[in-house]
């Protein structure tokens, strides 16, 4: 080792510059890695959206959803196809295999989609996306005006708005909700209609033809080549009052103006969008994918100040959502717990080296470690996210392991009387080989979380990409810089006397140790009680998915009686902005009324709010407190509305993953009417369990319609089909485009139908005339029987088998309690045959990662028994080493309970985190006893003697890890608590590890020791 120390010592400047060089490099990587608040995340989803217009749901399952499932399951991997059928539309959720190519699946699907497209009725509009977090917007701006018509407002953010901030810097699309669309209405009477034997169509179509522009010729004049046009197109409405649609008698013309009204007006309006109670638009903005969210933000903020300057008088543009606050909050909160971390680490290490090279020595290696942690990050194209800096939060307490053992036997060999460069040698020939397989372990239990899938692999695999980067780095700073600065600042310490107190701990250990050794039964009993202890308190732990943390922000979804118009929706729905805005921590709110966050179909009696709350720091409750209050006063005032509430990322991620709610109850079968009354009762039972909140149903819900039945034979009368009528009615009520007036450069609609008072009264529907093709009128009852009657409002299947749902969110109890509690109520629910019942949401993706997470922490395990078999070069040594491993996960279950954490992913890395970490101080610790009892020593001589000499080191890189963590199981400020449940496990498990470590482990060893002779 020597020839190493020199060897380092010779090309120092070149190490030095090394290092230099990548620092350098890792600021760069941090001001150019894109952030997030997750990692970019890939689902194995589909989503293809069906429009076909207003269809009853039972048709469009019958010619739409149908075949479009059909085609999905001929696609290779496929899993599972979910779809759910509304009026007019259909939403089918395709789910893969979990190694299936995406893109390649992508491709795959729309071919087969395009191979039944034409089976599909016309106007059938599809839209086929992969679901990625790009479906939902990342910022939202609310468009309002005192001043202007909301159609104008309209025109103002199509056309002028939107088009700008579509140029943005990574910006992948801007898509505008609500506002009233311009359109010039043409309402005619049907009694006019009926005086002059025209049906609407004949009057549309006139109209459209009136009003063309094209070309007609070409003729060479003056050797100048001519085109001859038709311009027809009207710039105004009132062009429209002159176009002659029939005569009359002698050739008398009848005009359009003859047969009712021509006026610009509005579209009929299908959402409602509200800002803070006041009527207006709303621009959602999503971002590029591996775009940097923050760069995102303050380029579209700055476009916007310079869009303000041109906009007429009286439009205003505020902020809605901004998720890159969250973002820049969360990562300063990271970094600040992070820095927090670092200075209790350097008070550690001088109260126990008390020395400030020593100090700085070690220290140098956490921004060092952390900057290697940023390259790699922009290496392997990952982003600044909270679990990326949540892994190098987690970090800072063990990339200075290395780096004090190190320097802690350096300072100790100087003790000895020797020069720097001979102590550097003796102490890195003691530990480099135990510093290598106890970072390797480290290493080593992350290595088969390439085998976790889902949300929870993708999350963790990004913090364990800092964790194991700068960890790998601090190993290489530990061998080489470490020894290098040790040999050129420290100087060796003759007449050095130690602190009292650590000498006190010292004796003090070793007394203990041999109290121990004659009480290894008493030892053994202990530790099996304590074991007892921690399998009984296991059982009072919950258990979640992921952690939850206050984002400042949330949605509330609303869902009003089955049938509502659009018109009651908005209704009730202000009345639930009125809660809202009597709630002081609330600073904005959005209403959307039938439309909703991202990429799904929307009905008119559903929407939802999107509420904004103040920083944390000026408010007093939590945002789990605010909801809860909100949930009360709407369930007082509006009993009649379902609310589901949802903090806006968290609802993103469960809609991401296939599981929109925590909590899932489903009951399959055929039969509509068995599958509704069944759904009844199992919402009867489990209606009132403690901790279920929200709980909407669905697929189990009746609509009023009204149903039409033509008689062929009377249509037959007129020359007409069933379909003919059934487009007649549709032109009367729903109307039809005819043509386009050009406004400047824009186009308006012109649409055609007939007068409001008509159309939108139930009674006179059956006046709707219908003219037949001998130009013959009837009215509507002539032809066909109208009656009240019901339809179901959405159709849910899943694997082509139909499906009523219960979901509902977790409040105040841990998921895994409450589903254990919805399973032992549903226990005893008997099904006819045929029928199945399932428990489903979150809890199923729950289990599925726990189950990844033990075969992840078994071959974890298994990998570190190889290293340290390698490093002891014995089979049973590691394995009094893993001894301690039941005994620190009592004080994981032991934490958890004492802090009422539930066991969620979180936690749960945190034990396969803690696996790599208990078996460090075993392996300084008996390294040690080896090399002395290989010198001559005794095995009880030699455990003490590695105990008194190892005691600092285990202390000081314990007391570091556990301080470095300590910010995080605080969990102060945004985000932290996402990585707050592994910093508890961590924590709890490290504390009770270390101490039988030093106490039980050479109780063990020395019982194994003497098998072994």
């Amino acid at each position: 080792m020597i020839r190493f120390t020199k060897l380092l010592q010779s090309q120092a400047k070149a190490i030095y510059l090394i290092f230099v060089l990548i620092a350098i490099l890792g600021i760069l990587a941090y001001g150019n890695v894109p952030s997030g608040v997750y990692p970019e995340l890939s689902f194995p989803r589909i989503a293809v959206i069906a429009e076909a217009g207003n269809v009853a749901p039972e048709q469009v399952v019958l010619t739409v959803t149908l075949p479009l499932e059909a085609a999905t399951n001929q696609v290779y991997g496929v899993q599972k196809v979910r779809s759910k059928t509304t009026r007019g539309s259909t939403e089918l959720s395709i789910e893969f295999q979990p190694t299936t190519d995406m893109q390649q699946a992508l491709q795959q699907l729309q071919a087969k989609i395009n191979e039944v497209r034409s089976t599909l009725p016309s106007g059938v509009n599809l839209t086929v996306e992969r679901v990625t977090p790009a479906i939902f917007p990342v910022l939202s701006y609310n468009v309002t005006t005192d001043t202007l018509a909301q159609t104008d407002l309209y025109s103002i953010a199509k056309y002028q708005i939107l088009p700008r901030l579509t140029k943005v810097a990574g910006v992948a699309l801007v898509n505008l909700q609500g506002g009233n669309i311009p359109e010039v209405e043409v309402q005619v009477d049907p009694n006019r209609l009926q005086n002059y034997g025209l049906s609407l169509s004949q009057v549309a179509d006139t109209i459209g033809r009136s009003t063309q522009n094209q070309a007609v010729g070409k003729l060479d004049s003056n050797y100048q080549q001519n085109l001859v046009v038709t311009n027809g197109q009207p710039i105004d409405s009132s062009a429209l009052t002159g176009i002659v649609v029939t005569t009359k008698g002698a050739g008398k013309p009848v005009f359009l103006e003859d047969l009712g009204q021509v006026s610009l007006g509005e579209a009929d309006r299908t959402q409602i969008v509200s800002a803070k109670g006041q009527p207006g638009l709303t621009l959602n903005i999503f971002r590029q994918p591996n775009s940097n969210v923050v760069a995102v933000a303050e380029a579209v903020q700055q476009e916007i100040k310079l869009l303000e300057e041109s906009l007429p008088p009286g439009v205003q543009i505020a902020k809605a959502y901004d998720e890159s606050g969250l973002v820049v909050d969360a990562i300063a909160n990271v970094r600040d717990s992070i820095a927090i971390g670092i200075v209790l680490i350097i008070i550690v290490l001088y109260v126990f080296l008390r020395e400030w090279r020593s100090t700085v020595i070690a220290a140098i290696t956490i921004p060092l470690s952390a900057l290697a942690a940023f390259g790699v990050l922009s290496f392997v194209g990952q982003s600044l996210n909270l679990m990326s800096l949540g892994g190098l939060a987690v970090a800072i307490g063990l990339v200075i392991d290395d780096a004090i053992v190190v320097i802690e036997n350096i300072d100790r060999q100087l003790q000895k009387d020797l020069d720097s460069t001979t102590a550097v040698a003796a102490a890195m020939a003691e530990l480099t080989e135990p510093v290598i397989s106890s970072t390797i372990t480290t290493v080593a239990v992350f290595l088969p979380l390439g085998l976790l899938s889902g949300v929870a692999g993708q999350f963790f695999t990004s913090l364990t990409t800092t964790l194991t980067a700068a960890v790998g780095f601090s190993l290489v700073l530990a061998l080489t810089l470490t020894p290098l600065l040790a040999a050129s600042w420290l100087r060796q310490k003759s007449n050095h006397s130690e602190p009292k107190l650590l000498v006190k701990l010292d004796n003090a250990y070793t007394g203990l140790l041999r109290v121990v050794f004659g009480k290894a039964r008493w030892i053994g009993a202990i530790a099996l009680s304590l074991l007892a202890v921690g399998a009984v308190l296991f059982t009072q732990v919950g258990s979640d998915f992921l952690p939850t943390f206050d984002e400042g922000s949330y949605i509330i979804d609303y869902l009003t009686p089955p049938g509502t118009s659009l018109t009651e929706t908005d209704f009730l729905a202000r009345q639930l902005e009125e809660i809202i805005g009597k709630t002081p921590e609330v600073i904005n709110w959005t209403r959307r009324t039938g439309a909703e966050n991202g990429l799904f179909a929307t009905q008119p009696n559903k929407g939802d709010i999107i509420v904004v709350l103040k920083p944390p720091g000026q408010r007093q409750r939590q945002v789990f407190d605010i909801i809860e209050t909100q949930r009360q006063d709407i369930s007082k005032k509006l009993p009649q509305v379902d609310i589901d509430f949802h903090q806006i990322l968290q609802d993103e991620l469960n809609d991401l993953s296939g599981a929109a709610s925590p909590v899932e109850v489903r009951i399959f079968g055929e039969e509509p009417a068995i599958l509704r009354k069944l759904a009844e009762q199992v919402q009867t039972i489990i209606d009132n369990i403690p901790g279920l909140v929200d709980l909407v149903s669905s697929g189990g819900v009746i609509l009023p319609q009204l149903d039409m039945r033509v008689d062929s034979t009377q249509a037959g009368q007129l020359g007409l089909t069933e379909s003919d009528v059934a487009q007649q009615v549709q032109d009367g009520l729903f109307g039809r485009v005819a043509t386009q007036i050009r406004q400047g450069d824009k186009l308006v609609d012109v649409r055609v139908h007939l007068l409001d008072s008509v159309r939108r009264d139930p009674q006179q529907i059956d006046q709707i005339p219908i003219v037949g093709t001998n130009g013959t009128t009837l009215p509507l009852s002539a032809l066909a029987t109208i009656k009240p009657t019901t339809g179901e409002e959405a159709i849910l299947r899943e694997n082509q088998q139909r499906y009523v749902s219960f979901t509902g969110g977790v409040e105040k109890r841990d998921l895994g309690s409450v589903v254990q509690d919805i399973k032992k109520k549903l226990a005893g629910f008997k099904l006819p045959q045929g029928y199945i019942l399932s428990v489903g949401g979150l809890i199923a993706s729950q289990q599925q990662s726990f189950s990844q997470l033990l075969m992840v922490m078994g071959l974890g395990v298994l990998l570190v028994y190889l290293v340290l078999v390698i490093q002891f070069r014995d089979l049973l040594q590691p394995l009094v080493i893993f001894t301690t491993i039941p005994l620190a996960l009592l004080g994981v279950v032991l934490s958890l309970w004492i802090t009422q954490t539930p066991l969620n992913v979180s936690s749960f890395m945190g034990i396969i985190l803690l696996v790599g970490l208990v078996v460090k101080n075993g392996i300084i610790l008996l390294e040690y006893t080896n090399r002395l009892h290989s010198e001559g020593h005794s095995i009880e001589s030699a455990l003490l003697e590695a105990g008194r000499v190892r005691l600092r080191p285990i202390l000081m890189t314990t007391l570091c890890t556990i301080l470095g963590l300590l910010p995080l199981a605080l969990g102060l400020g945004a985000g932290a608590e996402l990585q707050k449940p592994l910093a508890i496990a961590v924590i709890g498990g490290l504390s009770l590890s270390t101490i039988f470590t030093l106490i039980f482990v050479p109780a063990v060893f020395r019982i194994v020791s003497r098998f072994q002779r």
